[in-house]
Order: C-alpha cells, then sequence, then structure tokens
C-alpha cells in the first residue's frame, strides 16, 4: 500500500530526462560508450563551472592567493571539466582527480589535453584513494560525499594523502535535506523521504521509469532494490550530525562551516520566489535537528593539522 501511494504521489509531479537536453544527450551516450560523447560531458561541466564559481558561492571569504601554485586533488571528478575549470581560475601548479567509472577517467584526460591544463584523472575510490601519504595542498569535493560507502573511510583517505596544513574545501547535501532525495529522474516531489522509508521509494522510483520504456533504459536503475549501505538510492544517508562526529574523531581543525539554508544555491536560487523563501528558512537552518531539514548543504573548509 505504502508503495502504491508513494507512486501516485511521485507520478503526479513527474520529471522526465528528456533526451533532446544537451547534458542528458551526452550522457546517454557516454553510458553506451561514446567517447567523445564523455568528452563533451567534460566541457558541459566546464561551462557550468564557469557560471557557478565553486569557491565564490561555498567559500566567500575564502583567500583564493592560497591556491596558485599548488597541487590540488578532487574527489569525485566525473569526466573533468570543472577540475580544469578550477586549475585555469584559481591558478593551481597540477592537479589528479579520481572518480568510479573508467571512461570519466579517459574522457577526462583528453578534455584536459585539449584545454591544455596540467590535470589527470584515474580511477578509484573515495575508501582506497591510489595515492600515497601527504600528496596535496588542497582537496575539493562538490556534491560527491553523499554517493560514497562509507564516509568515515572516505575521510580517513583525505586526511591521510592531504599534506599537513592542508585544506579540504567540502560540499554535500545531508540526507534529510528535501531537495536532495536523488529522486529527480522520476518526480519533482520534494522530502519524499520524510514520509516513506527508503525501501518503498527505491521501489516506486524503479518501477516509475520501468513504464516509460526504451526511452528511459539509459537512465534506468538496475534494480528496485538499496545496497546495503543506501538509504535512498545512491545515497549513504549522511547527516550534519554524524559528519561532526566524523572530523572530530579524526581531529580536523575546522576552518568554516557554511549555514546557509536551502534554495541558496543552483539556478533556481537566483529566482526571486526562492530569494524570498529562502528568508523563512534562514533561523531553521541554524537551529538543532531542523538544520538537518533545512541547511542547504553540508559546507565546510578542513585543515590538517601541521
Amino acid at each position: 500500500m505504502s508503495k502504491s501511494l508513494a507512486k501516485l504521489i511521485m507520478k503526479m509531479f513527474p520529471f522526465h530526462l528528456e533526451i533532446n537536453d544537451r547534458w542528458a544527450k551526452y550522457t546517454a551516450e557516454y553510458i553506451r560508450g561514446d567517447k567523445n560523447a564523455a568528452v563533451q560531458t567534460a566541457h558541459y561541466r566546464y561551462e557550468y563551472e564557469s557560471n557557478l564559481d565553486f569557491v565564490q558561492t561555498y567559500f566567500p571569504k575564502f583567500d583564493i592567493n592560497e591556491f596558485r601554485g599548488k597541487h590540488l586533488f578532487e574527489l569525485g571528478s566525473f569526466t573533468g571539466g570543472a577540475l580544469v575549470r578550477w586549475v585555469e581560475r584559481y591558478g593551481f601548479a597540477k592537479a589528479d582527480g579520481i572518480d568510479v567509472n573508467p571512461l570519466y577517467a579517459e574522457a577526462g584526460n583528453i578534455y584536459a589535453q585539449q584545454m591544455g591544463m596540467p590535470v589527470k584523472l584515474t580511477t578509484g575510490f573515495g575508501e582506497n584513494i591510489p595515492f600515497p601519504d601527504n600528496s596535496f595542498d588542497f582537496i575539493f569535493t562538490h556534491d560527491v560525499m553523499e554517493h560514497v560507502r562509507s564516509v568515515e573511510a572516505t575521510m580517513d583517505e583525505l586526511y591521510r594523502v592531504l599534506k599537513p596544513g592542508g585544506k579540504l574545501l567540502c560540499v554535500f547535501p545531508q540526507f534529510l535535506q528535501p531537495l536532495e532525495s536523488h529522486l529527480d529522474f522520476s518526480s519533482r516531489v520534494p522530502a519524499l523521504h520524510w514520509f516513506f522509508s527508503g525501501k518503498t521509494l527505491a521501489q516506486a522510483h524503479y518501477e516509475i521509469i520501468k513504464e516509460r520504456g526504451e526511452k528511459a533504459e539509459w537512465y534506468a536503475p538496475e534494480s528496485p532494490d538499496l545496497e546495503s549501505w543506501e538509504k535512498l538510492p545512491s545515497l549513504n544517508g549522511i547527516s550534519i550530525g554524524k559528519f561532526r562526529k566524523i572530523i572530530k574523531r579524526r581531529n580536523w581543525e575546522v576552518l568554516y562551516v557554511g549555514l546557509n539554508p536551502i534554495l541558496s544555491d543552483g539556478r533556481r536560487a537566483k529566482l526571486p520566489l526562492f530569494k524570498i523563501l529562502r528568508l523563512l528558512f534562514f533561523i531553521p537552518a541554524r537551529l538543532p535537528f531542523l538544520e538537518e531539514l533545512f541547511r542547504g548543504r553540508i559546507n565546510y573548509v578542513l585543515q590538517k593539522p601541521k
């Protein structure tokens, strides 16, 4: 019954990822193994980062002069477009990145070469980063930590590969944030996971996309079942409270914590209505427990002790 109700609600406000969208088109083609399309996704992400400005958006008080001539690492680099833009924009001497699919690394390395940037991508996982201890001056990770199998193990690895005094700039949504359930491919309804279990929503999500037939095959989930580490499809359930405990256990030095409410970033943030709405969430985003619901992102600058 709960699955039927969830499915009914989700289908009332559906989201269709149409193939004529540029990002969707490239993504569909690279999933089928088209290397050139994968390179195009890198350029798409490069353009997106050019408009976003990761550091200015999430860390507005950070002195970008610290980046010049340093070695950057990105966890979750996809096909490298953002990493190439960061090196270009901030003056890093070189950069490395990892992601889970070998095609990402291949396409990203082609793109970096085309752009003439000292960027190298490698296949790897956050829980086992393929670099020696004390390798990097800075680490960036944007909307990736919520997808790793173990946040604790990944944070241990990031600590290990940072040089003493090195800094981690990380941004990612906490699990109870209402706009980040990652059910976008099936529905526009926010906060579904406040009312239904992850198992129920995963099954409804799977069935809705499967019902769309061949045109949706390229983004259809492989299974209606969750992995042992998942709370929703691809999400590990990280919370603000749990993340605080993880960084405390490792003795990270906290240099900055972002407190912006939901609707503060992304393209929607520029809409007049959303500017008004986020004012309503300003105080709840700073209160215990309510922060889990109304803060826009877990947003930290952390430093490995010198």
